[in-house]
């Protein structure tokens, strides 16, 4: 076991059923990780302890954090507490790989990545960084119909302010690009 120093700060998102653990260390190499239960966390060692504390509901890891979304009524003092002891013991510990590279989304393999699609990423890609820094993840899924679906990961994921990030930011922006949308959903 390494004992050089992890530092870790645990940042509240506006999910209150989620917290952004921050590590002073890069965790993910390349695409962000959406793990949503124990069964898919296999292989990535981390995320594998994180899902052996009881009420874990789902882990979203991206570069050098990991967004924590509890099933419970526990208070988060303790709760973080542990999860922060997981995450310091497993990076010390110096087993690796903490989060295995995620699977690519294709919802609709058939989607040529026209104008209008490349206008719809262009724009989530604006705003991706802004849902980071509040430990969550956007991902585009499909257009079809002009109707954008989208999945929210990490603490966007069930977050009451999410419906906002969607109808007030994403689909405000794109309606300026694109006036035949008719809506932005997510799946």
């Amino acid at each position: 076991m390494n004992s050089e120093q992890v530092y870790i700060t645990a940042n509240p998102t506006p999910n209150p059923d989620a917290l952004k653990f921050i590590v002073d260390r890069q965790i993910v190499d390349g695409d962000p990780i959406s793990i949503n239960d124990p069964k898919a966390a296999e292989g990535s060692l981390l995320a594998e302890k994180l899902f052996e504390l009881e009420g874990v509901k789902t882990l979203f890891a991206f570069q050098n954090f990991v967004t924590v979304t509890k099933d419970g009524d526990q208070p988060w003092q303790e709760f973080a507490r542990a999860i922060g002891k997981i995450i310091r013991t497993q990076i010390q510990s110096g087993e690796r790989p903490y989060f295995l590279p995620a699977e690519k989304i294709h919802r609709d393999s058939g989607l040529d990545d026209d104008e209008k699609v490349s206008i719809i990423k262009s724009v989530l890609d604006e705003i991706r960084p802004m849902v980071a820094m509040d430990g969550g993840n956007i991902v585009f899924a499909g257009y079809n119909d002009g109707i954008v679906q989208l999945m929210m990961q990490g603490s966007c994921a069930g977050c009451p302010s999410s419906t906002m990030t969607l109808k007030n930011g994403i689909e405000t922006r794109l309606r300026e690009l694109l006036p035949e949308l008719k809506d932005v959903v997510a799946i």
